[in-house]
């Protein structure tokens, strides 16, 4: 396992999202481990045109070369791209907030909160289910709208959006650029189980639970935040680069990756996300501790066995190779 004490280390990594927002998926750490995996078994001629659309960034100066570490500046070019790459895949949660280079010209410009994820419903059972579902007023559509830039897009329509501008080489050079960045992060959203899913309940979650946002776990974590962190929480991009060596090494995570990386759909993306979230997520015994606090004012904190906590960082680690994997041979069919 690449964790080193790392339950002590999301403590101070975590943090509570607004509830009309998305929250991130997978920590920067986390997005940066896919790309430099994804830019590893991509080809060379992929790598070569998706760089070159990078640097055709509409704020590739100030949202890229600012960010670059002085370590990778002084390397060679190879090490540049990788960071480019993989810097690509953290760009739409830097536009989230004005500060530092970021202007709020570009959060309005930029940021896309419900792009991020999709509430596929999960209820505590088929009685609350048949409560429930006529009221649901989720967007669960698949299909991406004609408005290319349509704010209400779920990630499920956002990907199949970005990946037609990608792969459109009529579409200007800024525009594929952006998008290429959307794509990256994106299909790590997708493989984060609980951008997938939103749990339902006749009292405290009639609305949902917000991917995990509402539900608070040990010492006053959220939940999300929780799964976000499981695949690093260390920030220094010389770490990173060796843990996802070390992911990308692995053979078992590459043969499932090898594997999943014959389906290059997002929906089926989601659908196994959805079923995770159903087995590892909101598991029996979650679910129960909730239900058994329906009709109380505070679900107080969820308290987990240890076997949750193992049974995260295993999963969380599967689906970040996989979402590499999937990345590099979808870049490869859209730009080739």
């Amino acid at each position: 396992m690449l964790r080193s004490s790392r339950l002590v280390a999301i403590g101070f990594t975590c943090w509570a999202f607004l509830a009309t927002s998305a929250a991130l998926a997978w920590n920067s750490s986390g997005h940066l481990i896919v790309g430099l995996i994804a830019y590893d078994e991509m080809n060379e001629a992929t790598r070569g045109k998706v760089i070159d659309l990078l640097r055709a960034h509409p704020r590739f100066v100030d949202h890229f070369e600012r960010f670059m570490p002085r370590a990778v500046q002084r390397g060679n070019d190879r090490e540049t791209n990788e960071w480019l790459f993989a810097h690509a895949g953290t760009w739409p949660d830097i536009v989230r907030d004005a500060r530092g280079s970021v202007s709020r010209e570009d959060v309005t410009r930029f940021n896309r909160p419900w792009w991020h994820f999709i509430n596929r419903p999960i209820y505590l059972n088929d009685a609350e289910r048949r409560n429930l579902e006529p009221h649901l007023r989720q967007n669960l559509r698949r299909d991406p709208p004609d408005d290319h830039d349509d704010p209400e897009m779920n990630v499920i329509q956002a990907v199949k959006n970005s990946a037609r501008i990608v792969q459109d080489k009529t579409a200007p050079a800024e525009s594929r650029s952006v998008h290429l960045c959307w794509l990256i992060h994106l299909t790590g959203d997708s493989h984060q189980p609980l951008h997938s899913s939103a749990l339902y309940t006749a009292h405290r979650f009639r609305d949902g639970d917000h991917g995990g946002n509402f539900l608070q776990f040990e010492h006053e974590w959220d939940l999300h935040a929780f799964w976000d962190s499981q695949i690093s929480t260390d920030e220094r991009y010389e770490t990173i680069r060796v843990l996802a060596a070390d992911l990308r090494n692995n053979p078992e995570l590459t043969a499932a990756a090898q594997r999943a990386a014959g389906s290059l759909e997002i929906d089926d993306w989601i659908a196994e996300s959805h079923e995770l979230c159903k087995q590892y997520v909101y598991t029996p015994e979650m679910m129960q501790k909730i239900a058994d606090r329906e009709g109380h004012s505070h679900l107080g904190p969820l308290d987990l066995p240890p076997t949750y906590l193992s049974d995260a960082e295993t999963v969380a680690e599967r689906r970040a190779v996989e979402a590499a994997h999937r990345l590099a041979k979808l870049l490869e069919r859209l730009l080739n």
